[in-house]
C-alpha cells in the first residue's frame, strides 16, 4: 500500500475540512454544505485513520447510498491510498448487507445461496398473489402494493409488526405476509429485504450482532441526511459499542421524506451519540457569491436546522433573476430565450439544466424547445407524450375523434379490465384485420350490435364512444375527460395509490389543457396527434441511451433527480404556491413546507454561474384557469439578492403565440392582462382580457369568489389589488 503524505493531505484541505479529517475517535458529525467538498473530506479522514491513527484499512467501513457514489469513493481512496483503496471495505447499504447475509442468512431460515429477486419477477409474484385472491388491479394496483410493502420495510416493520392497513376493503398486512412467505419459499429476497434482514439478524441473534460489530473499528457514512429508519437502526447496531461513527451530510439537503428518509437522524445526532463532535464545512467551491446569497436567504427561513452559512470561494457573479410570466407557455418561451442568451455567451447546452417540481411542467417546455430546434433530454423520466397514462388517454381520445388506429384500440381494449386476456386480444386483432375497417369504424359496427366472440366485451366501450361523440364537438377538449371518466380509466389510476395516482392524473389533466388550447387555434384532432407524435421524436432524448449521451442537449429533470448534480446555468420554473411549495406539501403543514424549501435550496445550489427562477400569473390545470401566488420562499427577497422582472402583460393564449401589449389606465394605475384588481362588489380578481377603447372599453375579470365577469371599464370602479 502506498504511503499517505500527511503534509500533502493538509495542503489539500481547508482548515474546517482538515479538522474534520483529523478528528479522533468517537462519534463525528460533519455538516457539509452544498459544494463544500464532503467527499474529499471523508476520503482524507479515512487516510488519516490509516496513516496516523494506525487503523488497519480492512477494519474501516465506508457506506454510501448509490453505486455511483460508492464507485467515486473507491476511486478517490485509490488515488489517495493506492492499492485499490488499501483494503477499506466500501459500498452501499445494500451491497454491504448482502455480504453479511451471505455468511449468516441460515440464521433466518434462508440458504446462504439465496437469490435476489429482480423487479420483473417481483411484479409477477405480486400479480400471482393478487390473482389467487381474486383481487383485480383496478381495485388494488400491484405497484401500489409493492410500494407500500417497501415503505414498511424502510420503516423496519415486518408483517407481524405492521399496524393494520386496509385499501378498498383489502387487508394489506395479510398480503405483505403472503408476499414474504412466497419469497422465502422461493429462497429469494427483494432489494429492501437485504437491509431489513441484516437488522433482524442483529435484533434477534446477539452472537451475530457481536461478530458484525467486532468486524470494524470505524464506520463512515455519506449523505447521512437521507437515511431511513431501518438504515439508522442498522448503523446503531453496528456502532453501539465502539461509537466510532463518522457521518457526513447536510440537513438543508434532506429532500426524500416522501420515500422514508428522516431528517431527524442528522438533526438529533448529538443527542443520540453522547460526546459527538460537530464540524461545519461552509466554504462552497461550486457556485458564485450571488447564487450563494440567494441560497442562504432561502434556507435560513427554516427553523429546525443546523446553523450554516455557505461562503463563496468564487467571484460574486451575476445576481439571480426571477421572471414573472403570463402563463406556462410564455414561461417556456422566456426560458428558451434565456437559454439562447446563455448559448450566445459560450455555454454549451449540456451545461444548462431546467429543474421542475412536477413532471407535468415538462410539456410546454418540450414543445417550445422543439419548435426552437434546441435539443433537450429528459433525465430520469419519460417525455410527456411517452408516459403510460398519456398514451392511454390519447388512444381513447383518438378513437373518439375518428383518428385512432388498431394499435391504439389494442392498447386500451382491456383498460380498465374487461376480461380480455392475451387470447381475447389476439381474437380482436384478427377480427379487426379481417373486417378491413378502420378501428373506429369497426367500433361503430360493434355499437350497433354486430359483435362476435371476444369483441362482445368491447360493445359497452363502443356504445360509450358513440354516445359521447354525439356531443363531443361542443366540449372544449372534444370529450377527453368525458370518455376517461365514463369508461372508468381515471378510477383505475386511483388504484395505484395516492401519490402515484395524483401524479398520473395531474399529467392527464395537463393533456386536457393542452388539447383545449390546441383546438382553440383550429388544430384538428389528426393534426394534434401528429404534433404529439413529433414530440416523442429525437429531441426528447432518453438519458438511458448511452449512444445519445454525447449529444449536446439541455437537461430537463425533476428537482429530486438533480440532487448531486451541477451545471453552469440552472432554470427553476414554477416557483409559486401550489407547485413550489407543492400543494401536497402545503396540506402536510410545517414539515412539508420545510422540505419544499430545502428542495428549492438544492435546486439553486446546483448552479455554478447563473440561476433563473420563473413563475406564472396564470396556469391551466384540470381544465380551469388558476392564478397562483408567488412562492412564499422568494416573494419577499430584495432585488439585490433576486432581481425581479415582470414579463410584459399579454393575453394568455398559450402555445407560444406572441401578442401585442394590451393595457389601460384606470384611476391613475395601469392595468393589463394578468393584473390583480379589486371590485367593490365582486372582490379580488385577475384581468383576463381588455377590448375596445375609450368609453367603450370592456374588461373581462376572473374573480376569485364571483367567477368571470365582463364589465364596462369606465364604470367598473376597479382598484389595484
Amino acid at each position: 500500500m502506498a504511503a499517505i503524505n500527511n503534509v500533502q493531505t493538509q495542503n489539500m484541505l481547508n482548515p474546517a475540512q482538515q479538522q474534520a479529517a483529523q478528528a479522533g475517535d468517537g462519534p463525528q458529525l460533519i455538516l457539509a454544505g452544498a459544494g463544500s467538498g464532503k467527499t474529499r473530506t471523508i476520503v482524507h479522514r479515512i487516510g488519516h485513520l490509516i496513516a496516523t491513527a494506525q487503523v488497519a484499512p480492512h477494519r474501516i467501513l465506508a457506506v454510501s447510498f448509490t453505486n455511483k457514489s460508492a464507485a467515486e469513493l473507491k476511486l478517490r481512496l485509490s488515488d489517495l491510498i493506492g492499492d485499490g483503496g488499501g483494503g477499506v471495505v466500501s459500498g452501499t447499504f445494500h451491497a454491504i448487507s448482502l455480504r453479511f447475509l451471505r455468511r449468516y442468512a441460515d440464521a433466518l431460515a434462508y440458504p446462504r445461496s439465496f437469490q435476489i429477486i429482480d423487479s420483473d419477477d417481483q411484479k409477477a409474484l405480486i400479480k400471482r398473489i393478487l390473482k389467487s385472491r381474486n383481487i383485480a388491479s383496478d381495485r388494488l394496483h400491484p405497484g401500489y402494493l409493492l410500494n407500500w410493502i417497501e415503505h414498511c420495510k424502510h420503516a423496519g416493520l415486518t408483517p407481524e409488526q405492521t399496524p393494520e392497513h386496509g385499501w378498498n376493503g383489502i387487508n394489506m398486512v395479510e398480503l405483505y405476509g403472503n408476499y414474504q412467505a412466497e419469497l422465502q419459499r422461493h429462497e429469494r429476497m427483494d432489494f429492501s429485504d437485504l437491509i431489513l434482514n441484516t437488522v433482524l439478524l442483529m435484533r434477534h441473534h446477539p452472537d451475530i450482532a457481536t461478530a458484525l460489530r467486532c468486524r470494524f473499528d470505524h464506520v463512515l457514512v455519506d449523505e447521512y441526511q437521507d437515511t431511513n429508519p431501518i438504515q439508522h437502526e442498522w448503523l446503531m447496531h453496528l456502532c453501539n459499542e465502539h461509537h466510532n461513527l463518522t457521518v457526513v451530510g447536510d440537513d438543508d439537503q434532506s429532500i426524500y421524506g416522501w420515500r422514508g428518509a428522516d431528517v431527524r437522524h442528522i438533526l438529533e445526532f448529538e443527542q443520540l451519540w453522547n460526546g459527538a463532535t460537530l464540524h461545519r464545512l461552509q466554504e462552497n467551491y461550486r457556485s458564485s457569491g450571488a447564487i450563494l446569497s440567494l441560497a442562504n436567504a432561502v434556507i435560513c427561513e427554516n427553523t429546525d436546522r443546523h446553523e450554516k452559512n455557505l461562503q463563496a470561494t468564487k467571484a460574486i457573479g451575476d445576481t439571480p433573476e426571477w421572471k414573472v410570466c403570463n402563463d406556462e407557455y410564455d414561461e417556456a418561451r422566456r426560458i428558451m430565450q434565456q437559454v439562447e442568451v446563455w448559448q450566445s455567451h459560450g455555454y454549451k447546452n449540456s451545461e444548462i439544466a431546467i429543474l421542475y417540481r412536477s413532471n407535468r411542467q415538462s410539456l410546454p417546455l418540450e414543445q417550445v424547445f422543439r419548435e426552437a430546434n434546441i435539443p433537450y433530454r429528459i433525465i430520469g423520466g419519460l417525455g410527456f407524450f411517452e408516459r403510460m397514462e398519456i398514451k392511454d388517454a390519447l388512444a381513447f381520445w383518438a378513437l373518439l375523434n375518428r383518428c385512432g388506429d388498431s394499435l391504439q384500440l389494442l392498447r386500451i381494449c382491456n383498460k380498465p379490465k374487461r376480461g380480455l386476456g392475451n387470447i381475447g386480444q389476439e381474437q380482436i386483432a384478427s377480427q379487426l384485420a379481417a373486417s378491413g375497417m378502420r378501428a373506429y369504424e369497426w367500433l361503430d359496427l360493434l355499437a350497433a350490435g354486430h359483435a362476435e366472440g371476444a369483441a362482445k366485451k368491447l360493445m359497452p366501450l363502443a356504445q360509450m364512444l358513440v354516445d359521447i361523440r354525439s356531443e363531443h364537438e361542443s366540449l372544449p377538449d372534444r370529450g377527453l375527460n368525458r370518455i376517461l371518466e365514463a369508461c372508468g380509466y381515471l378510477d383505475s389510476l386511483n388504484a395505484m395509490g395516492e401519490i402515484e395516482a395524483a401524479a398520473r392524473i395531474d399529467n392527464v389533466r395537463t393533456l386536457q389543457d393542452y388539447i383545449e388550447l390546441s383546438l382553440a387555434q383550429d388544430i384538428s384532432p389528426i393534426d394534434f396527434m401528429d404534433r404529439a407524435a413529433l414530440l416523442q421524436s429525437s429531441e426528447g432524448i432518453n438519458d438511458q441511451d448511452d449512444d445519445q449521451q454525447e449529444i449536446d442537449s439541455v437537461a430537463m429533470m425533476s428537482l429530486h433527480r438533480a440532487k448531486g448534480l451541477e451545471f453552469d446555468c440552472v432554470v427553476l420554473p414554477g416557483v409559486e404556491e401550489g407547485l413550489l411549495p407543492h400543494q401536497r406539501s402545503l396540506d402536510e403543514g410545517d414539515a412539508g413546507i420545510a422540505e419544499e424549501r430545502r428542495l428549492l435550496y438544492v435546486g439553486i445550489t446546483r448552479a455554478r454561474d447563473h440561476v433563473l427562477l420563473t413563475s406564472a400569473r396564470l396556469r391551466r390545470f384540470y381544465g380551469e384557469m388558476h392564478y397562483p401566488l408567488p412562492s412564499r420562499f422568494i416573494k419577499s427577497l430584495s432585488n439585490d439578492i433576486l432581481q425581479h422582472r415582470d414579463a410584459a402583460m399579454q393575453p394568455a393564449t398559450g402555445l407560444g403565440n406572441e401578442n401585442g401589449n394590451q393595457s389601460s389606465n384606470v384611476g391613475g394605475f395601469n392595468i393589463g392582462i394578468g393584473s390583480n384588481v379589486a371590485h367593490p362588489s365582486f372582490g379580488e380578481g385577475v384581468v383576463l382580457a381588455l377590448e375596445g377603447a375609450g368609453d367603450a372599453a370592456r374588461v373581462t375579470i376572473q374573480f376569485r369568489r364571483s367567477g368571470t365577469k365582463r364589465l364596462m371599464l369606465k364604470y367598473a370602479a376597479l382598484q389595484c389589488a
